[in-house]
């Protein structure tokens, strides 16, 4: 991935709907170059998809936390039921004390006590500890620009 590559992907992380012919103006590269190299960005995985970004709290989902499980069955198995829960955003392995970190969002304080109860009870589950989030101070995408300067 080259600096050029680095500007493409960061301008895409900036505005997902930017069109070709503005991302060659920013790069210096005709239309067609730049949509080659978006599709093979892409096509290695770099991409991983473009989308709306929506507000967890507008649709209903205001309180977030972070659930560190601790397990002794199959963790394949535990990570299969995880995935199928819609409140679990995210599943991290982890090294540590904890064998999983879950994001979860959901609605109000009774519903994440339903989906902590709902986790207890999965087969192999030991123990849970939850973190509520209060406010999410930023978060952001990875900056391309990053590497470039690591590199350096």
């Amino acid at each position: 991935m080259d600096a050029t590559d680095r500007k493409i992907i960061q301008r895409l992380v900036a505005d997902g709907r930017v069109s070709f012919a503005a991302l060659g103006r920013l790069v210096s590269l005709s239309t067609p170059a730049v949509h080659h190299r978006v599709r093979q960005l892409e096509r290695r995985g770099v991409i991983t998809g473009y989308g709306a970004r929506v507000s967890p709290g507008a649709i209903g989902l205001g309180l977030s936390g972070l659930v560190a499980v601790e397990t002794a069955g199959s963790l394949d198995a535990i990570i299969d039921a995880v995935g199928a829960m819609p409140e679990v955003e995210a599943c991290w392995s982890t090294a540590g004390t904890s064998d999983l970190l879950l994001k979860v969002r959901v609605g109000d304080p009774p519903a994440m006590e339903r989906l902590l109860v709902r986790l207890r009870e999965l087969v192999g589950v030991d123990r849970t500890r939850t973190t509520i989030l209060l406010d999410t101070q930023f978060e952001r995408e990875p900056d391309p620009a990053a590497l470039g300067a690591a590199e350096g």
